[in-house]
C-alpha cells in the first residue's frame, strides 16, 4: 500500500469517526430539526473528499453483476410481497407522508439522495482497498455506526425500550450493511443502489403500510439481507470457482434444503409472532403441573370465542407481565346474561373453592396439547429482566 493511500485512508476513517462521535455529543442535541439535512450534507462532503483522494473506478455490468442484480431485484420484490400479505393478518396503517405529492418529494428527497450517495461512497472506499480486508472491516464498522446515527431516535433509559430499539432498529442496520459492504466488494454499487432505493422510497410513497409490530419488523429486517447474502455469495462462489453444476442437482438442493428451511422458519416465525390463529408462548407459571411446567413453550389456539370455552379447557392468560396456564373450573353467566369463565384461585381447607374470573381481554387462548419442554426458560428470564415483551403495545 502506497503512502498516499495510507494517508487517504487515515483521513477518511478519521473524518467518519469524528463525525459519528460529534453527532451524538453535539449535533443531535443542537440541530434536532435539521439532522436529516446535516447528515446529507456530511455524506455528500465525504463522497467528494473520497473522490478527490481515490478517484472513481468504473464498474461495468457483466454476467455475475447481472445475476446479483436479478437476485436483489427478486429479493426486494419477494420482501414487499411477503410483508403486505402479512398485513392481511396484522392490519395496515395510513402513511402520513404519502398524502400529497409535495409532501412525498419534500420528505423523501434528502433521505433518498443520502442513501444513494452513501453507497457510492462505500463503493469508492472498498474498491480502492480490496487488498486490505482489515481496512474494509473497520470501514464497514464505522459505516454501521453512521447508519445507526442517521436512523437514530431518542429513547428513554428503560431496559425494554433499549432492547426494542436494538432489535428493531440496530440489528437490521447491522445485517443490511454487512450485505451491502459484501456486494460492494464483490460486484460494485449497482445492486446496492437497487437495494436501498425501494426500501427508502416505500416509507414515503406507498399510502398504506403493514403494521408488522416490533417482532416481525425485526425478523423481516434481518431475514431479507441474510437471504440475499446467502444466495449472492453462493452465486459469486460458483462463478469464481467456475463450478459447472448439473441443473438437476441445483433443483434437488433447492427442493431438499432451501425450500424446507424457508418453510420451517416461516412456520416458527408465524407461531411466535402471535398474529395468527395458533401462537407458541412461554409459560411463566403453571397451575396444571406436571402437564405443563414453568419454562415450557406451549401452543395455544387464539381463534376460540370467549363464550365457546368450556369447563375443563386448559387456557393461557396474562396476569401482569406473566403468562399463566390453568384449567377452567367454573363457567356462569353474569347479571347481563354474558358467560364468564373462572379458574380456581385457592382451596380453603378442602371445602370451599375461591374462584378467579378470567376476563376476555386477558385470555390468550386454549392449550392444544402441544409443548416443548423447558425451551422457553431463556425467553422468560429475559422478559423478566427487561420488564416486558418486544411486541408489547405502548
Amino acid at each position: 500500500m502506497s503512502n498516499r493511500r495510507r494517508i487517504s485512508n487515515g483521513v477518511i476513517l478519521s473524518i467518519l469517526f469524528l463525525y459519528v462521535l460529534g453527532y451524538f455529543l453535539f449535533i443531535y442535541k443542537s440541530a434536532d430539526n435539521y439532522t436529516s439535512l446535516v447528515n446529507g450534507v456530511f455524506i455528500s462532503f465525504i463522497l467528494f473528499i473520497s473522490y478527490i483522494l481515490y478517484g472513481f473506478q468504473k464498474c461495468e455490468i457483466n454476467d455475475i453483476r447481472s445475476k446479483i442484480i436479478k437476485i436483489v431485484f427478486f429479493g426486494i420484490l419477494l420482501y414487499f410481497t411477503v410483508i403486505y400479505l402479512l398485513g392481511l393478518f396484522t392490519g395496515y396503517g395510513r402513511n402520513v407522508f404519502s398524502s400529497e405529492i409535495v409532501s412525498v418529494i419534500k420528505n423523501s428527497l434528502v433521505p433518498l439522495i443520502t442513501v444513494i450517495i452513501l453507497e457510492l461512497f462505500r463503493y469508492i472506499f472498498i474498491s480502492s482497498n480490496k487488498d486490505s480486508k482489515i481496512l474494509i472491516y473497520l470501514f464497514s464498522f464505522l459505516i454501521i455506526l453512521l447508519d445507526i446515527e442517521i436512523n437514530y431516535v431518542s429513547i428513554d433509559g428503560k431496559l425494554l425500550d433499549i432492547f426494542v430499539y436494538l432489535t428493531v432498529s440496530v440489528l437490521p442496520i447491522i445485517f443490511k450493511n454487512i450485505l451491502l459492504s459484501y456486494l460492494s466488494y464483490q460486484v460494485g454499487y449497482h445492486s446496492n443502489i437497487l437495494y436501498v432505493v425501494p426500501l427508502c422510497l416505500y416509507t414515503y410513497v406507498i399510502p398504506y403500510k403493514p403494521n408488522l409490530g416490533n417482532y416481525l419488523t425485526c425478523v423481516s429486517g434481518i431475514t431479507l439481507p441474510s437471504l440475499l447474502y446467502i444466495y449472492s455469495s453462493r452465486t459469486i462462489s460458483d462463478k469464481l470457482n467456475d463450478k459447472k453444476k448439473n441443473s438437476v442437482l441445483r433443483i434437488i438442493k433447492v427442493v431438499l434444503f432451501d425450500i424446507p428451511l424457508i418453510v420451517f422458519f416461516t412456520i416458527v416465525i408465524g407461531l411466535i409472532s402471535g398474529y395468527f390463529k395458533y401462537h407458541l408462548i412461554g409459560v411463566n407459571t403453571s397451575a396444571i403441573k406436571p402437564i405443563v411446567k414453568r419454562g415450557d413453550a406451549v401452543l395455544i389456539n387464539k381463534g376460540i370465542d370467549y363464550f365457546d370455552y368450556e369447563v375443563g379447557d386448559i387456557i393461557a392468560y396474562k396476569s401482569g407481565k406473566k403468562i399463566i396456564i390453568d384449567k377452567i373450573t367454573k363457567k356462569k353467566k353474569d347479571k347481563n346474561g354474558y358467560d364468564k369463565i373462572y379458574v380456581t384461585k385457592e382451596i380453603n381447607k378442602g371445602t370451599n373453592d375461591s374462584y378467579k374470573i378470567i376476563k376476555e381481554d386477558y385470555l390468550l387462548g386454549k392449550y392444544v396439547d402441544f409443548k416443548i419442554s423447558k425451551i422457553a426458560y431463556p425467553t422468560i428470564w429475559f422478559k423478566e429482566l427487561i420488564g416486558g415483551d418486544i411486541n408489547e403495545e405502548k
